[in-house]
Order: structure tokens, then sequence, then C-alpha cells
């Protein structure tokens, strides 16, 4: 064996463990990004899950809102078609301005859920 022949060897081993070290460095950073990405992504999961209940939540509140406005809407029709033209004018009219009244806070309602 010659001279050259270790120094070779150890210039060969030399670079094998850059480039060992190297791949260890990338891995490390790898797994680090994976975890990160894990995280991440629980946590989009735990907030898409809030935001389905939050719409369900609003639909709900949205489906109570416009039966009441269907209702408000049907007893107004009730009331006119059982008025006389001389009794209860003002009591009627009380009436409508409190079914307004109820109706703009359901407006005010929904415009708050959207």
């Amino acid at each position: 064996m010659d001279k050259t022949s270790p120094r070779l060897i150890e210039l060969k081993l030399a670079g094998l463990e850059k480039k060992l070290n190297i791949l260890i460095t990338s891995k490390e950073r790898l797994s680090w990004s994976l975890s990160e990405l894990h995280k991440e992504n629980a946590q989009l999961r735990q907030e898409n899950s809030n935001l389905k209940d939050e719409v369900k939540e609003i639909k709900k509140k949205y489906s109570t809102l416009e039966k009441d406005f269907n209702k408000s809407k049907s007893f107004a029709k009730i009331v006119s078609s059982k008025l006389t033209p001389t009794g209860g004018l003002a009591e009627l009219k009380e009436s409508v301005e409190r079914y307004i009244q109820e109706i703009d806070k359901c407006i005010e309602m929904l415009e708050d859920t959207l």
C-alpha cells in the first residue's frame, strides 16, 4: 500500500461525514417543519369545526326569525280582514306599529348574524 491511499481514504471519509451532517441537519429541519404543519392542521381543523357550529346556530336563528316574520305577516292579514270601517282603527294602528317595531328588531338581528 502506498502513502496516498490512507490520505485518500481520510479525504473521502471527511467528505462523507460532511454530507452525512448535511443530511442530518436537513432531516431535523424537515421534522420540525412537519411538526409545525401538524400543529397548524390541528388548529385549522378546530377552527373549521367552530365555524361550522357557528353556521348551524346562525341558520337556526335565521329560521326562527323567518318563522316569526311570516307569523307577523299572517297576523296582519287577519287583522286587516276583520277590521270594521268605524271601529278599532286606533287599536289597529297601535298594533301595526308594534308589529313594525318587532319586524325591525328581527331585521336588525338578521343583519347582526350576517
